[in-house]
């Protein structure tokens, strides 16, 4: 365990080799979030996969632009966590 914001350049590959997901601490207005995402982007990750506030700044519209493949306003909504696992009888994911 570290400080993110203290990871350096030369300790993880960069561009193309490098997948990243995060889930940061939100922070009021997202501020905590969009300071990991920006640290996150001095890598200049292939894909980065985030869980974050929907008032996070959105980098399809930075520069240059990252592509949206995917994006779901509902899938966590009202969940605090989401810990895949159990299923009731019908097959269904059970809340945890």
């Amino acid at each position: 365990m570290r400080n993110w914001m203290d990871v350096k350049l030369k300790e993880l590959p960069m561009g193309s080799k490098l997948i990243m997901g995060l889930n940061p601490p939100f922070g009021v207005h997202g501020k905590d979030a969009n300071m990991f995402v920006k640290k996150a982007l001095e890598f200049q990750p292939k894909l980065l996969i985030l869980i974050v506030p929907p008032d996070t700044e959105r980098l399809d519209n930075n520069q240059p632009p990252y592509d949206l493949v995917w994006e779901d306003k509902n899938f966590l909504l009202g969940k605090s966590f989401y810990l895949p696992g159990p299923l009731d009888v019908n097959g269904r994911q059970m809340d945890q």
